[in-house]
């Protein structure tokens, strides 16, 4: 559904540093979530959307190994349930959405055990903050610096921060940034999934800044 290639290239960057238990941020109707829940021995997919939720409870219902459950990425409330329960969370264009991010990380931060990993992906690059940013509901982009401080002001040590995508930045800076544009056309996206299979080989290679970055997180273990 939607892009399901460009799907693939972002579950195949951010598998490698998911473990066994692990609870996914923001799963929407669980796109991501079949990418990368097999073979996880519990997987826990959130969304705050009720038609969402349903989705997801449908969709994976014969998944004895993944559970599904409200959960605001601003609630600390939400988070408490799973205290220290998880090795990895997978938080995905969330972030950028609620207005206090540090305790969105804080929150990410107390669900994890010790030595366990947030895997966070934001948008990155302030300087390209246009309409489209406003209408899909961020509250900013990120820096490479505010990424990496936020994160180790809430506990984590950033092991490394993965440019993702930068194929897309220009044309995401002429839309929202020049052309003031609401919404991207969708044969331009479909247009697009179709040749990720080419761009995700050329990207690392394109001399721009990304359109996301992806900050990995260790949670300190207890002094």
């Amino acid at each position: 559904a939607g892009a399901p290639r460009f799907n693939r290239w972002m579950a195949d960057t951010v598998r490698p540093y998911t473990g066994k238990d692990v609870m996914e941020i923001g799963a929407g109707i669980g796109n991501l979530t079949r990418l990368l829940a097999p073979r996880r021995r519990s997987y826990t997919a959130t969304d705050i959307d009720p038609e969402h939720l349903a989705r997801l409870e449908s969709r994976f219902q014969h998944r004895p190994n993944l559970r599904v459950r409200h959960c605001d990425l601003s609630a600390p409330q939400d988070f408490r349930e799973f205290a220290g329960a998880m090795d990895s969370v997978v938080c995905l264009n969330v972030l950028e959405h609620i207005p206090d991010d540090l305790q969105g990380l804080r929150n990410i931060h107390s669900v994890l055990r010790p030595g366990g990993r947030a895997i966070v992906l934001v948008p990155h690059g302030q300087s390209i903050f246009g309409t489209l940013d406003k209408v899909l509901g961020h509250y900013r982009r990120y820096s490479h610096q505010e990424l990496r401080g936020k994160m180790e002001a809430t506990g984590f040590t950033v092991e490394r921060i993965v440019a993702f995508n930068r194929i897309s930045r220009p044309a995401w800076y002429v839309s929202g940034k020049l052309l003031r544009r609401e919404t991207i056309s969708p044969l331009a996206l479909k247009a697009f999934d179709r040749t990720v299979w080419l761009w995700r080989r050329l990207d690392a290679w394109l001399p721009w800044a990304p359109t996301s970055i992806i900050g990995i997180g260790v949670k300190r273990e207890a002094a």
